[in-house]
This record gives C-alpha cells, sequence and structure tokens, in this order.
C-alpha cells in the first residue's frame, strides 16, 4: 500500500498532530510499499521533521501561500495525487485535517473516513476502526474505492521527536497555485496561543451549569488561585463564554492531568472521550444522577460555585500559612 502523510510545518500543534497519526499508522500490521510525508510550509522551509513511522521513505516540501484556506490546500494535493498516486492518505484530526479528507476524498471519487482509530488491508479493502455515537461504541467499517483519504482519532497530547530533514531523501515540489473564481479575497489570520490545557497536571471543566460569563470569570479566578488551567464543554465554548482552543472533548482537547475537576458538567460520551485519561476525577453537580458520576473518582451533589468559592478559601489560607512559616524560617536562619 502506497500511503502519505499530509501535515503543515507551521501548525503550533504539529507534534501532538504527529504523534495521533503515528499511534493510527501502528494499528496496520501490513507494511507500506511506500510511505511518504507531503509537508507544506508559508514561508521558510522546514529544517525538522516529526518522526512517524520507520517506513518513512521520503519528504515531499510544498510551499502554499495562503494556509488558512481549504481549497489552497486541496489544490495542491490534487496536482500530487495527479503526479504521486496514492492509495491513503493520512490528515491531523483537527477541523482543517477533517474538512480535507472529506472533500479530497470526494474529488479523487475514493473514499474518506473522519476520526480513524485502527486501520487494516484486508483483501484488497481497507477495514476502518472508529468512535461513533458520541464516542460510546466503536465500529468497524469497510472503504473500497480508492484512495481513501483519512483525518485521524484524537489522543492524549505526547509530543515526538524531532529529526533533521536531511535524514531522509527531500523533494521540493514547486506547484502552481491560482485562486478558484470564487474566492474573491482571503485573509491570514494567526493561529491561537496555546491553552496549555494538554500538559497541565491540574485542570477545572466548566460544563453548561455555570449558566453565564461572570460564573466564568469567577471560576478563571479560582483557576489561577489554585494554579490550574481552566477548560470547557461545548455549550459554554459555543455561548463565546471562553476561548474556542479551550474547548475539551471528542471536538475539542484530549487532556489527562494528574487531578480533573469537571463542574457543572453531565458527562455525555462526546465530552466524557476528553478527560477519560486522567489520573483522578472530582465531579461537582447538582444533578445526582448525571452521567459525569459514573466515571468520577470523588463526586459531589451541590453547587459547584459554592463548593469552588469554599476551596479556593482552603487554598488561601493554606497559602498564607505557608508564607507565615516561611518567613519565619527566614528569620531563625538569619
Amino acid at each position: 500500500m502506497k500511503a502519505a502523510i499530509v501535515l503543515y510545518a507551521g501548525s503550533i500543534s504539529l507534534q501532538h498532530q504527529a504523534h495521533e497519526i503515528k499511534s493510527m499508522l501502528d494499528t496496520i500490521e501490513t507494511g507500506f510499499s511506500s510511505l511518504e510525508m507531503w509537508l507544506f510550509y508559508q514561508d521558510s522551509k522546514p529544517e525538522v521533521f516529526p518522526e512517524i513511522h520507520s517506513s518513512l521513505s521520503s519528504i515531499k516540501l510544498i510551499r502554499i501561500e495562503n494556509v488558512n484556506s481549504p481549497e489552497s490546500y486541496l489544490q495542491l494535493l490534487e496536482h500530487l495525487m495527479g503526479q504521486y498516486p496514492m492509495d491513503m492518505l493520512v490528515f491531523a484530526s483537527d477541523g482543517l485535517g477533517q474538512e480535507l479528507a472529506s472533500r479530497l476524498g470526494y474529488r479523487l471519487k475514493g473514499s474518506s473516513c473522519l476520526q480513524v482509530e485502527a486501520c487494516s488491508l484486508k483483501s484488497g479493502k481497507l477495514e476502518i476502526i472508529k468512535p461513533v455515537y458520541g464516542n460510546n461504541l466503536t465500529a468497524r467499517f469497510v472503504l473500497e474505492s480508492f484512495p481513501c483519504c483519512l483525518s485521524v482519532a484524537k489522543q492524549v497530547f505526547c509530543p515526538v521527536k524531532m529529526i533533521p530533514c536531511e535524514s531522509v531523501s527531500i523533494e521540493e515540489c514547486e506547484l502552481g497555485q491560482t485562486q478558484p473564481f470564487w474566492v474573491k479575497e482571503t485573509q491570514t489570520i494567526c493561529d491561537e496561543q496555546s491553552s496549555g490545557l494538554s500538559d497541565a497536571d491540574l485542570v477545572i471543566v466548566a460544563g453548561q451549569g455555570v449558566n453565564n460569563k461572570e460564573t466564568m470569570d469567577v471560576l478563571q479566578g479560582i483557576a489561577n488561585t489554585m494554579g490550574a488551567k481552566l477548560g470547557a464543554s461545548r455549550p459554554v465554548v459555543m455561548n463565546a463564554w471562553i476561548d474556542m482552543n479551550r474547548l475539551i472533548g471528542e471536538s475539542g482537547l484530549i487532556i489527562s492531568p494528574k487531578i480533573c475537576i469537571a463542574a457543572g458538567v453531565s458527562g455525555t460520551g462526546v465530552f466524557s472521550a476528553g478527560i477519560k485519561n486522567s489520573a483522578f476525577i472530582v465531579a461537582i453537580n447538582i444533578d445526582n444522577k448525571a452521567p459525569i458520576f459514573q466515571m468520577a473518582d470523588v463526586g459531589i451533589v451541590g453547587d459547584l460555585l459554592e463548593f469552588l468559592l469554599e476551596l479556593e478559601k482552603v487554598i488561601k489560607a493554606d497559602n498564607k500559612k505557608k508564607g507565615r512559616d516561611d518567613m519565619a524560617g527566614s528569620r531563625i536562619e538569619t
């Protein structure tokens, strides 16, 4: 099977995306007759690339003028597939990767599948395993039309090793780029800064039970006092009470903190996929039948704000006591 990994070198999530792709490729038992990386870049050529698979034989560097335009990627990918036909293209788990996999599969008259966890080639067909029904079930699909364009499932953050580009065969692809007639104007938007949630030890996740933006502001203050990062479920994000890059769940971030406090979260399957790898989960909800309690190590039935404000008082008092003890210790040493 001939396959290509598609990535953008300038993404702030490059290493995370590479790890997710590596996890999926590692499930393929049959070897690759050819495995390439199609690495897009905008300005300066990348000097390093993520180490994803031992079978990687070459890297194609493709300059793209508008990194925020899926249409620009699609145009270049169609050119590349015309020159270097592949049986399978593997994309990242983010929104861009999912859009490219879907649209390119249709344009090439092949197949596409999103959020793929594992795949295998059997009898000339590609078998896919992916979560369905809000991450409550796992399903198996068979793709018969090639090329197969896949976006991988989200995984817990785990950076991969970056290695020099000269360690493999490099080919620079010069491809012409023209805007479609229906694109009149484009605007470049800088990537959002990392939320810090992926590698945080302590995370507070706010759910729909927060009710308003003012409560979110209070939770942010509590998180700051505790030295925690603040994330949220989809309803909170869709109400614009917090930035989109703090979305936790299947369509957002998959986190693995030492402690996760789920405040006012009901606990749907789609959301739970985002926190299931937490070492210890504390759930706070006024509904004692909320699904989140089924996966919690500690469950608190009550008002989330009342509990967290009391917890903040305890932490402040403890910090104040530690400060006095440190001062006393320094006087004794003097």
